[in-house]
Formats: C-alpha cells, structure tokens, sequence
C-alpha cells in the first residue's frame, strides 16, 4: 500500500499542481473546447425545462448574488452554487458526454466548475481551457482503477460518486494550488464526496439529475474549506480507508498513473448523439442498422430480444413511469428509435412515454445478460439485437462500441447541428452562433466575460 500511496493522490496532485495551457498538445485543447459547447448546449435547452427552473429556483433561495452567472438567467450566484446548477440542467437529457471504461460524465462535472470559477475569479480563457483538460483526466483516471468494481459490485451510480474528484482538480488548478495543497483538496473531496447511489437512477427519480452538479459544488467546497485549514488526508484515494475501498472490491491503483491514461480523459470520452442512457446506444445503434439496411418497421415485429452486458441488462424495464426512466429504459428506447428513426429528445417527453403504439412496441422488447458479451465489459459495451418479425424471419445487429465513441467519432459538423438544436430552446440563432464561435475561438478571446455574457439573459 506505501507504494500506491506515492502513485495515487500525491501523483494526480502534481499533474493538477503542474498543468498549464503552455504544456497541453493541440489535439486536447480543441476537445476541451469542443466538450465546453456540448455542456454549455445541453444546459441552455435544461434552462428551459423543469429541471432547470427547480434548480434556478434552489439557487437563488440558498445562494446570496455572487459572481457567477445561472447559464440562460440574468442571475449571479458564488461559484458552487452556479456549478451545481448549470450541471445539473445539463444532466436532464441524458446528451452528456460519457468516457465508458472510467463510469464517469466528465463533460458537466468539470466545465460548470471551470466556468463559475474563471468568470467569479476573472481568470483567462487559457486558465479555463486548462482547468477543462485536467478535471477530464483526474475523473477518467480514478475511475478506470475503481472500475468496473464501482459498478458491478456496489450501488453506486458512478458518475455521480466519481464527479467531486474531477470538480475537486478542476478547481485546485484553477487557485494554482501546489502539489501538497493539491493532494490535501483532493483528500477533502474524496471526504466530501457524496457516494450518489443507483436506486434514484433506476426509478428515474428527477434528483438524480443533481449527481454531477453535487460533486462540483463539493469540488469547489473542498478548496475553500482547505484555504481555512480544513484540509483533507493526502492520502485521501488509496488510504486503508481511502475512496478506492470504499467505492470498490476491487481497484487497480496503478492505472491511475500508466502513460496511456495521462493526458487522454478527453480524447477518450465519447460524445452522445442519443437521448438515452449511454449502456443503451450500442442496442440503438444495431436497431436503428436494421431499420436502415433491412427495411425493419413496428408493424412487422413479432419480438425483439437484446443480449448485452450486465450493467446494460438493468435497464429492462417496459413502462417507464418518468423522462428520466425512460432514458434508463431500453425497451422504450429501442422503441422509439424503430418507430421514428431517431432517439433525440423529443422521443422523451411525459406525452411520448404514455404511448400506447410505443409502449406496445416496448412490450415486444427483452433484454437480457450475455455472459459472453459481459466478459467484454467495460473495454466495450455491446449489445446483440435480434428481432423475430411476424412472418418468421430473424434479423441481427451487433455493435460492440457505440457511436460517438472516439473510435467512431462526432464531426464538428455533427457536434454544431447538436449544439444548435439544444441551445435555440433558450437563445436566438444568432445568439447560438455567436457562443459556438466564441466557444470555438475561446483562446483567443481577451477575457472568460466574453463566453460568460453570452450565456446571461
């Protein structure tokens, strides 16, 4: 354990403490700029949804003004308060951005924290871009070591237990924190660190779209708690009563620093072209092949049967009785992804999962565990689609890695028609324009304002 204890917290405190803009290659600064116009979109449609007004409204009972804006508002809150809030309206789609062999949500655990930081802090769009690219790498790289124990064999609901750590680094590098006030923040987030668990998710309940945005808000909490001396073990991940314990059986500490993992949380985090849980889009992807290639419609289904990997194999639930169960379902998605030929957001409203015509087309659906394919879990998340149409014949579709991922990567050209599609619930098309190319130019830019005012009412 003495050996792990020097490779673990102390080594993910030095890169936070040592990680500039200056030292970052090209390639991950354009993602960090890339996954910023994914989070900031998604957030602006959450604006406008229940979630978000349940979350604006929170804020401001709970938070005097400060000096970070409530993405789509004209309002300012402190900085936790507004990563908590822009986070958790990002969260309700279920269109965040997922790194699939770490269980983590990266994209909005660590750039509302960035953001509500660099606009109270008035840091510069280069702190920020920086701050962005080492959250993504401190949440990717404890959660490949705890998983995918985190998952299979706790209760957890991953991303959520595993953002305060991301929010913890992204703040840690954006006070400019050394290596040993780095570690001690980290300790204190990994204290802080709220274990979100899995029943919420499963049954859908809307306070599961808080997961990440708690783990910003503690992220930030356990710098400010640190500046006053209440600071965390620098041991905080490995220690004999560490987080790796408590959040898994099993953990491999090693991987937290193998060069593989160094500086690619980013490029190795997929981005969500569904509305869905992500452990479902290998299955939409293979339903929405035969649909395509085969001529598959509703009406000529007899049964659909879906062998994936375990965890996959939870959402098998038909009748979704919320949104946000029905993103968790596969049934309704695959669904919903036969009928339309898409599985976008207006696939999941209180009037779609009330269908007849899709709830009975979801009744035709089963999902079940493959042994074969769980053994290929989490490298890949895969999914065999079989379907049984009514005139006795058998169609197939398999994918073992989704689209999205950075084996089948998102275009620029894809990522923008996302972006306008889901920030136009909030601002004109001119208003979208101006944040995409502000957002995609943001190095250049002479202060962080120059994004922040875009996003204020």
């Amino acid at each position: 354990m003495a050996e792990q204890q020097v490779l673990a917290t102390r080594s993910l405190a030095r890169y936070v403490a040592e990680t500039r803009y200056e030292s970052l290659p090209k390639d991950v600064l354009r993602e960090a700029k890339r996954r910023t116009a994914d989070v900031v979109s998604i957030a602006l449609s959450g604006f406008t949804s229940s979630t978000g007004k349940g979350i604006q409204s929170f804020a401001q009972e709970i938070s005097l003004q400060g000096g970070a804006s409530l993405w789509g508002s004209g309002i300012k809150v402190a900085a936790e308060i507004a990563a908590l809030s822009n986070a958790t309206m990002a969260y309700h789609l279920e269109l965040d951005d997922v790194h699939r062999t770490s269980h983590s949500h990266p994209g909005i655990s660590v750039v509302p924290v960035a953001l509500a930081l660099c606009e109270e802090k008035k840091l510069s769009p280069k702190d920020f871009l920086a701050a962005v690219v080492v959250g993504y790498d401190v949440i990717t790289r404890v959660g490949i070591a705890v998983s995918p124990s985190i998952y299979v064999d706790r209760v957890f609901l991953a991303p959520g237990t595993l953002s305060p750590l991301g929010g913890a680094a992204t703040a840690a590098n954006l006070y400019g924190l050394d290596e040993e006030e780095a570690a001690k923040v980290l300790g204190a987030a990994a204290f802080l660190s709220p274990f979100a668990l899995f029943e919420a998710f499963a049954g859908g309940a809307p306070i599961k779209n808080t997961a990440m945005g708690w783990g910003g808000l503690v992220g930030i909490w356990a710098v400010k708690l640190c500046a006053q001396g209440l600071f965390g073990p620098p041991t905080g991940i490995e220690g004999d009563f560490g987080y790796a314990k408590a959040t898994a059986d099993h953990y491999d500490l090693d991987k937290i620093n193998d060069p593989a993992n160094v500086n690619r949380g980013i490029l190795n985090t997929g981005i969500k072209p569904y509305s869905c849980c992500r452990q479902h889009h290998s299955a939409v992807d293979a339903i929405l092949e035969l649909r395509e290639k085969e001529g598959l419609r509703p009406e000529n289904v007899e049964r659909i049967l879906v062998r994936t990997f375990a965890v996959a194999s939870r959402g098998s639930h038909k009748k979704p009785h919320t949104v946000a169960s029905a993103t968790y379902s596969a049934p309704f998605s695959l669904a919903s992804a036969l009928a339309t030929g898409s599985c976008w957001r207006e696939q999941y409203t209180p009037e779609k999962i009330a269908d007849p015509y899709l709830l009975n087309l979801a009744d035709k659906v089963d999902v079940v565990k493959d042994d074969e394919l769980d053994a290929l879990y989490d490298e890949k998340w895969p999914a065999i689609v079989e379907v049984t149409t009514k005139d006795g014949h058998r169609l197939s579709a398999r994918r073992d890695v989704m689209k999205g991922e950075p084996e089948y990567p998102i275009s620029d050209e894809d990522l923008k028609a996302k972006f306008t599609s889901l920030a136009t619930d909030a601002v004109s098309a001119t208003r979208a324009e101006e944040i995409w190319q502000t957002i995609m130019n943001l190095e250049h830019a002479g202060s962080i304002m120059e994004l922040t005012e875009l996003l204020r009412a």
